[in-house]
C-alpha cells in the first residue's frame, strides 16, 4: 500500500514534491476528469470509470484528493508503473477503501474483495490512459510530456536512453519504492545503494568498494554516516543516513551478516552466499531491473551520482535565494474555513511525494 510505502525524501518542498496541488493544478486536473467521463457511455462504464479513477487518485495522494480533485497532468510514467503494481497487491481493495473513508466522513465503509480483478485493474489502467489523453488534448501536455506520462514496460520497444540522462528526484522515489517492495533480501539491498548514489552522489565504483567499517554510529546524536574519501581527496566525508536509509541498512544487514569485507554483496537464490564485493555489471543489471518496475527510462548508475549532485546544488541555490523570505504555500480549493490545526495539514496535503509518506498520526 502506497501509505506504508518510504521515499528517499523527507523534504516538503514544493521543488522536490512529485505533485504540487494549488488550485490552478486541481483546475486543470478536474477539466480533464470530467472531459474522460464524458467521453464513456452513460451508466455502469461511466460510473465505473470515475471509480477507478477515485482510486487510482486515491493510492498516488494517500487518501488526500479523489479523482475529480486530482492533478493529472503532473502523472509521469514512473508513477504509472508504482500505482498499478500496488493495486494488482494482495490486500489492496480494503486499505484503498479505509484510505477513502478516511477523507470522506459521508462514505461507509464497504467489504471488499481480497484482491482486484483483472477487469478492474485492467479498467483502471484504461481509465488512467485516458484521462491522460484528455490532458494532451486540453493542451495541459505537449507532446514530450504525454510521452513520459506513458506507463514502461518490458514490451514498449523503446529504444534504451543515451547515457548521462538527468534522473529527477521522482524517479529515484519510484526506484526505491520498487525495491521495498521487494520481500527477498535483494530489496532493502537494492533501496539503499539507489539511495546512497543519489543523496550521497556515490557512483558504482563507490558503492561497491564500501566495507562494513565505514559505518559509523555516534553514541551522542544517535547518528550513523558511510564514511567515503573520493579518490584524491585529503579528508574523507561522512553521509548521514537518513531513517529510510536505515530500515533498509538494518533488514540489509539481517540478511548479510556482520561478518567484515565489502558492505553490498551479490544475491544468489534469494540469499548471500558469501561477503565480497558486487560487479559494476551487476550494478547496470539492478538499475536496469528496479528501473523497469518501477516504469522509470533507463540510465546508467553513475546518473544517480551526477543527478543528486546536481539536485543538491540546485537546493543550495534556491535556500540562498530565498534567504530573509517568508515561504507561501496555496492551499487547494478543495478546502474550506478550518481551524489552525487543520490548515496545517492542508499546508502539508499542498504538497504531495509519490509515493505517500504518511503523516504522523495517521
Amino acid at each position: 500500500m502506497s501509505a506504508h510505502i518510504r521515499p528517499p525524501s523527507q523534504a516538503d518542498s514544493t521543488e522536490s514534491a512529485d505533485f504540487c496541488l494549488t488550485p490552478e493544478e486541481i483546475k486543470k486536473g478536474r477539466l480533464a476528469y470530467e472531459a474522460c467521463l464524458e467521453s464513456i457511455k452513460p451508466g455502469d462504464p461511466r460510473r465505473f470509470t470515475g471509480e477507478a479513477l477515485d482510486v487510482l487518485a486515491a493510492v498516488i495522494s494517500g487518501g488526500v484528493c479523489e479523482g475529480r480533485y486530482f492533478p493529472w497532468q503532473q502523472v509521469r510514467g514512473y508513477h504509472v508503473a508504482l500505482t498499478l503494481s500496488i493495486v494488482k497487491e494482495v490486500g489492496a481493495p480494503s486499505k484503498i477503501e479505509a484510505l477513502l473513508c478516511r477523507n470522506d466522513d459521508t462514505r461507509k465503509f464497504q467489504q471488499v474483495a481480497d484482491r482486484y480483478t483483472v477487469k478492474q485493474t485492467n479498467r483502471m489502467t484504461s481509465s488512467l490512459k485516458r484521462v491522460i489523453e484528455e490532458c494532451r488534448n486540453l493542451g495541459f501536455l505537449d507532446d514530450d510530456e504525454f510521452e513520459l506520462a506513458q506507463p514502461r514496460g518490458k514490451d514498449d520497444g523503446k529504444p534504451k536512453a543515451a547515457p548521462e540522462r538527468t534522473i529527477v528526484e521522482g524517479e529515484v522515489r519510484a526506484l526505491i519504492a520498487a525495491s521495498a517492495m521487494d520481500t527477498s533480501c535483494g530489496g532493502p539491498r537494492d533501496a539503499l545503494m539507489l539511495g546512497l548514489a543519489f543523496s550521497g552522489g556515490l557512483r558504482t565504483i563507490d558503492l561497491v568498494n564500501l566495507n562494513l567499517d565505514d559505518l559509523h554510529f555516534d553514541k551522542k546524536t544517535g547518528q550513523v554516516t558511510v564514511k567515503f574519501k573520493a579518490p584524491g581527496a585529503k579528508r574523507a566525508r561522512r553521509i548521514p543516513l537518513r531513517n529510510d536509509q536505515l530500515i533498509a541498512l538494518e533488514d540489509w544487514l539481517a540478511a548479510r551478516g556482520r561478518k567484515p569485507g565489502a558492505l553490498f554483496c551479490p544475491i544468489a537464490r534469494q540469499e548471500v552466499t558469501a561477503v565480497k564485493r558486487m560487479s559494476a555489471a551487476e550494478m547496470r543489471q539492478l538499475c536496469d531491473r528496479r528501473g523497469e518496475e518501477a516504469g522509470v527510462l533507463p540510465f546508467i548508475p553513475n546518473d544517480l551520482a551526477r543527478s543528486g549532485l546536481l539536485a543538491g546544488e540546485g537546493s543550495k541555490r534556491r535556500a540562498r535565494a530565498s534567504a530573509g523570505e517568508g515561504a507561501l504555500v496555496t492551499v487547494s480549493p478543495l478546502y474550506g474555513d478550518r481551524d489552525e490545526g487543520e490548515r496545517e495539514d492542508e499546508q502539508i496535503a499542498a504538497r504531495i511525494h509519490f509515493p505517500y509518506r504518511a503523516r504522523p498520526g495517521l
